[in-house]
């Protein structure tokens, strides 16, 4: 009898700047519940990739290792695992449905082996780790031809994603009067770990906006309103260059000081593969 496979949507899971900025240790916390939709009906986790783009170039490669959940029958996120960046501890699963756990540091992980880009490539074989997904919750899907299920980010190892570009002038930037364009950048080029679409916060989690643009230099963000899927939907770019200068709040200008760090907050997609 042969098997339907499948994947799933690409998963993008917020990681905050402030979580970032320390490097993680074994056990630690990356990313919390994430959700994603798969065709109704149990499915068999086989595998998965991981991409994930370091602040830096230099940063070190290692595996993440991915916990699988569902909700408690209310549609909503599961309990949190915890604050992001701290270890891991079993208390959080007190009201939680864990039903599987795929290790990443059994994988054969890969990086790309420069330092022109700052990406690597991670690849999980479930072989020995089989998980189903089954969720009797029949209302929990996007749609009543699916089922919502929750994945969370672990660190299988020492994972470094501390960055090196850096706010440049030495008066910081006064957002409240910038005009969108970040020039003078400090460290690392943006263009070596950053991409048009990022979305960019400061390393005290004051959210900077979208990159439209960038070369070695200079950042220009984008406040034209338009809709992004970059971001999962997490973020709208502001209508006019006076909304995005008030994005972090009411009057707060956010303003940023010199060598304030700035992370892509969205740095790590997944894909996970399936058979019916």
């Amino acid at each position: 009898m042969k098997g339907n496979y499948f994947n799933s949507d690409v998963i993008v899971p917020l990681v905050k700047a402030s979580v970032q900025h320390a490097a993680f240790a074994n056990g630690d916390i990356v990313f919390d519940w994430t959700s994603f939709d798969i065709p109704k009906g149990g499915a068999r986790l086989i595998g998965a990739s991981v991409t994930t783009r370091h602040n830096q170039v230099a940063n070190g490669v290692a595996a993440l290792d991915l916990v699988f959940s569902r909700d408690d029958g209310t549609n909503s996120t599961p309990t949190s695992i915890g604050t992001g960046n701290a270890i891991l501890g079993v208390t959080n699963f007190a009201s939680t449905d864990i039903i599987g756990y795929l290790p990443g540091a059994t994988t054969d992980m890969t990086g790309n082996g420069t330092t022109a880009t700052a990406v690597t490539y991670q690849t999980i074989k479930g072989d020995n780790h089989s998980i189903v997904l089954s969720n009797p919750n029949t209302t929990s899907g996007v749609n009543v031809g699916y089922d919502r299920y929750y994945v969370a980010g672990v660190a299988g190892g020492a994972l470094d994603l501390t960055g090196l570009v850096a706010i440049g002038p030495s008066t910081g930037v006064d957002i409240s009067g910038s005009n969108g364009t970040f020039g003078a950048i400090d460290g690392t080029a943006p263009t070596l770990v950053f991409a048009a679409g990022d979305l960019l916060h400061a390393e005290d989690d004051i959210i900077v906006g979208e990159i439209a643009s960038l070369d070695a230099d200079n950042l220009v963000f984008k406040f034209s309103g338009e809709t992004s899927a970059n971001h999962s939907g997490a973020y709208t770019v502001p209508a006019d260059i006076a909304a995005w200068r008030i994005q972090n709040g009411a009057g707060a200008a956010g303003d940023l000081a010199e060598d304030d760090i700035l992370y892509n907050v969205y740095p790590i997609r997944i894909i996970l593969y399936f058979e019916n």
